[in-house]
C-alpha cells in the first residue's frame, strides 16, 4: 500500500484480494461509488475508503486499486506501505489488502 498526500487526502494505492465465499456479486472498484471499510491487522478501528480506480475483481486473486480517504476526522496515517488490513461488508471480512 502506497499512500500521497493531496490536500489533506490520501490516495492509497493496494493490492487487494476478495474472498469468493464471502461476497457473492463482484464490485466495480472504477465508478466512485465503492466505499468499504477497512481494518488494519491487529486493531479494531474501521476506516471508510472510496475506490476509485482499479482492476476488475477475480476472487481469490490479488487485484490493484486505489482509493481515496472519505472521513476527515478519522486518522488514516496508520495506512502505510506494507499494512495489512481487512476489507470489510459490515461485520463480515470480504477480503484482505496490502
Amino acid at each position: 500500500m502506497g499512500l500521497n498526500m493531496s490536500n489533506l487526502d490520501f490516495t492509497i494505492s493496494c493490492t487487494l484480494t476478495f474472498f469468493s465465499k464471502k461476497m457473492i456479486n463482484p464490485q466495480n472498484l472504477n465508478n466512485g461509488k465503492y466505499s468499504p471499510h477497512v481494518v488494519i491487522k491487529g486493531t479494531k478501528e474501521p476506516l471508510e475508503v472510496n475506490f476509485i480506480d482499479g482492476e476488475d475483481i477475480i476472487f481469490d486473486k490479488p487485484i490493484r486499486a486505489n482509493a481515496l480517504t472519505v472521513n476527515g476526522d478519522l486518522d488514516y496515517s496508520s495506512l502505510q506501505v506494507g499494512t495489512e488490513f481487512f476489507i470489510l461488508d459490515g461485520s463480515t471480512i470480504i477480503g484482505v489488502g496490502l
